[in-house]
């Protein structure tokens, strides 16, 4: 992390945002002449008392649920909204990935509205001239610089608004959801110029759902929720502090997503039936059922399974597959040297996934029971149980597993 100053480049304090809402908006002139003004309003808090200080030269992170007020509290500090309540101080000059190329006038051409928009920004016209072939260099426009931006696709646009926000050398730079902008080649690009720029000592404030790429890139976060500040710290305490609660919301609402599948979900399955699996679980050390397992943290895949015969010495094999298709292990009581014996009627068969090393995504369960031999097929149960994995660092769609690694530098 980059060292900061101990001046706060934004100093928020009782910070609120209130809206009126309308319960009985009118929709069109015609309604508004019949039945007036609308009477029945009720006032909204987006933001309500946020006091933080945010230091020179960090990179702070807002993160919360949709419709929290991370949105609205960068507006209010980008001067675009006007606080209701409190009050808001930035040293310097503060410029707004918010919505990229705001401002752009479609007829002119890119190299036009890159004047128009470093006038908006309140830049001398020697600083813009300076800047100018950076941004065009950087935009990756080439000869389409000198065409009108109506004529631009989506992602032109979008790469010159980026270009030209994050090249005019603000103090405090704002940022909303706008990191995955482009094609992996300028988002890598983006992400060089964003580490940049906190090297070079400025203020960064970003609002991003990527919980993975906030904590490699924050010194601090704060997480909203309803307008409210719930936590504010380091970048890794506080995603993990989201994420428990995250999670936690999401086992309540539904608390048997993975826990146990039974005889009523089998169709037709292969083998002799002589043993036979009954139900597929995913549960906690103690048997208790999850809706989902968490990266690092053991889990247990746990089968019901009946033997009608005596059986010797079955081998219980289960394949973890991703739901991309990719078999990500098979795992056995055989090839980890357990003997269950010779056994009859009804056991259970747990194996437990020591130190989870899943990352984020859905897996699906294949389970297979075979004869002391391994060549003689008793039962197989595809799909016997599915379950997402999730993270408490936020990691998401980085692969399949978390590789032990040793990093060193010399």
């Amino acid at each position: 992390m980059t060292q900061t100053s101990a001046e706060p480049a934004v100093d928020l304090r009782g910070v609120g945002k209130r809206f009126q809402r309308h319960t009985d908006r009118r929709n069109s002139l015609k309604e508004r002449i019949v039945r007036g003004r609308a009477r029945n309003s009720e006032d909204f808090w987006a933001v309500r008392d946020v006091t933080l200080q945010i230091p020179k030269g960090s990179v702070y992170g807002l993160i919360g649920h949709n419709g929290s007020g991370k949105s609205t509290l960068l507006k209010m500090i980008g001067g675009i909204y006007r606080p209701s309540e409190g009050s808001i101080t930035a040293q310097g000059r503060v410029a707004a990935l918010i919505e990229l190329g705001a401002g752009f006038h479609p007829d002119m051409t890119g190299r036009e509205n890159i004047a128009l928009n470093g006038s908006i920004l309140g830049m001398p016209r020697k600083e813009i001239s300076a800047v100018t072939e950076e941004i065009i260099e950087f935009s990756g426009l080439g000869d389409f610089i000198n065409d009108p931006v109506k004529h631009y696709s989506s992602g032109m646009y979008v790469r010159l608004g980026f270009s030209v926000a994050v090249h005019m050398k603000p103090d405090v730079l704002l940022v909303d959801e706008v990191l995955a902008v482009g094609d992996e080649e300028f988002q890598r690009k983006c992400f060089d110029h964003l580490y940049a720029l906190r090297r070079s000592g400025r203020t960064i404030i970003v609002v991003s759902h990527g919980l993975g790429q906030l904590e490699g890139l924050c010194d601090e976060i704060a997480w909203l929720e309803r307008g409210v500040v719930q936590e504010h710290g380091p970048a890794v305490e506080t995603i993990a502090s989201y994420l428990r609660r995250v999670n936690a919301e999401e086992s309540a609402r539904n608390p048997m997503v993975a826990a146990v599948r039974g005889e009523d979900d089998e169709s037709v399955r292969a083998g002799d039936q002589s043993v036979h699996v009954t139900t597929a679980t995913i549960t906690d050390l103690t048997g208790a059922p999850l809706s989902h397992a968490e990266t690092d943290t053991t889990f247990q895949i746990r089968l019901g399974i009946t033997a009608t015969v005596p059986t010797l010495g079955p081998n219980v094999r289960i394949a973890l597959q991703h739901d991309s298709g990719t078999l990500v292990s098979m795992l056995s009581n055989h090839r980890w040297g357990v003997d269950f014996g010779t056994i009859q009627g009804d056991h259970t068969v747990s194996m437990a996934i020591t130190g989870n090393p899943l990352l984020p995504g859905r897996y699906r369960v294949h389970v297979d029971v075979f004869d002391y031999t391994g060549t003689k097929l008793l039962d197989s149960w595809n799909d016997a149980v599915e379950f997402a994995v999730r993270s408490p660092r936020g990691e998401i769609g980085q692969g399949l597993i978390d590789l032990p690694v040793e990093i060193t530098f010399d």
